[in-house]
């Protein structure tokens, strides 16, 4: 993800602060620092919205978030992210994102039912910067509202990053955007 968050932080006054700190963040740990090169090297139609899909059925426990989404993270109107996101029914969340394996592009939150439709998401990761060490935390926050359908799903999220002692350092936020998918 760090890769994709360069033009954003760019764009934003944000800059001189996120370049200073956490320059080569691990993926997970916040959307990258450039821009998303899709579609080049996505495969067509990999995070493009389903024409049509029956309307789904809870998973387990019956929260309508369960299940296997593509996600797309936002940032300025610009894609900052990709990736595929599974929510359990036991209230853990697991995502891998477009970025290299090498960076670190699996990782792990926690969710709950906040609404009818609605959840929210505490996704932790840590930091590094390009020599690979450890400069904090960053934590990815969702506010998410799953569509009548059930086969999509909208809301704000945002990262607020931490150094090593714990003391903020910055945060930035967009909108994430997911389309379940279906096992046929």
């Amino acid at each position: 993800m760090q890769r994709q968050m360069k033009t954003i932080i760019m764009t934003g006054a944000f800059l001189a602060l996120a370049a200073s700190v956490a320059p080569n963040a691990a993926a997970c740990s916040l959307p990258g620092l450039s821009p998303m090169r899709a579609p080049a090297i996505l495969p067509p139609g990999l995070f493009a919205p389903p024409e049509s899909l029956p309307a789904a059925t809870p998973g387990q426990g019956g929260a309508p978030i369960v299940g296997l989404w593509t996600v797309t993270f936002y940032s300025g109107g610009v894609i900052v992210d990709q990736a595929f996101d599974a929510w359990n029914s036991g209230g853990t969340e697991v995502l891998n994102d477009f970025t290299d394996p090498i960076e670190d592009n699996v990782c792990l939150g926690v969710w709950v039912q906040t609404g009818p439709r609605t959840f929210k998401l505490k996704h932790p990761s840590w930091t590094f910067d390009a020599t690979g060490t450890l400069t904090g935390t960053a934590y990815i926050l969702e506010t998410i509202t799953v569509g009548p359908g059930g086969n999509e799903y909208a809301g704000p999220y945002t990262i607020d990053l931490f150094d090593t002692s714990g003391n903020p350092v910055g945060s930035y936020s967009g909108v994430i955007q997911g389309y379940r998918i279906m096992p046929d």
